[in-house]
């Protein structure tokens, strides 16, 4: 295997306990919570940071705009993936079923506390976007370096692969943004109309 070349390093073994350390943390920060028992998908409900957009149905994202930010569980999803090169089918269905639970607590939320989207930033966009989602690039800046060489680390820790995996793919291994709205989320994972 070729060592990954400069923008695809991730942090040095010795840090493996700090960032895993750092991981739990970050998930217990930001209140995140499965979608349901042995979900793939966790759930933090915020507020949008980004610059105001249109997503590709038309909905509009504005600053500070309720959202949803959606996170792997990344045991879970190192136990579903089987081969190293494609998703595996089992990664797929759990994250469908995870979308249509997610549907399901949408349908039921007041309208006040209603997410206008639901998104987040990872290197697995393939999976994102075979699921529904608009995968969007992100502004090159510190803030992108630093995420990229976190996500990358948690892909070396998690993936079945290690860090063997880092040098797998085409192109460079950079984080995007993907979002979906919830009104695509609902015409997708929700149930059929009557």
């Amino acid at each position: 295997m070729t060592p990954p070349n400069e923008r695809q390093r991730a942090a040095p073994r010795v840090l493996d306990p700090v960032l895993a350390l750092v991981e739990r943390v970050d998930r217990w920060r930001r209140r995140i919570r499965p979608v349901l028992p042995g979900a793939l998908l966790g759930v933090e409900r915020a507020g949008y940071r980004g610059p105001g957009t249109v997503l590709a149905d038309g909905t509009p994202l504005a600053p500070g705009d309720r959202v949803w930010v959606l996170h792997f569980d990344n045991a879970r999803l190192r136990g579903l993936v089987g081969g190293p090169d494609r998703w595996p089918t089992a990664a797929y269905r759990v994250a469908v079923e995870d979308l249509r639970a997610l549907a399901r607590q949408v349908e039921v939320s007041p309208p006040d506390e209603r997410p206008a989207a639901m998104g987040g930033v990872t290197l697995l966009a393939s999976l994102t976007r075979r699921l529904g989602f608009e995968v969007v690039a992100r502004e090159p800046g510190p803030r992108a370096r630093l995420e990229d060489w976190y996500l990358r680390s948690l892909l070396a820790r998690w993936a079945p692969a290690g860090r063997g995996r880092l040098s797998r793919g085409r192109g460079e291994l950079r984080a995007s943004a993907t979002w979906i709205s919830t009104d695509e989320l609902l015409r997708r994972y929700g149930p059929p109309p009557e």
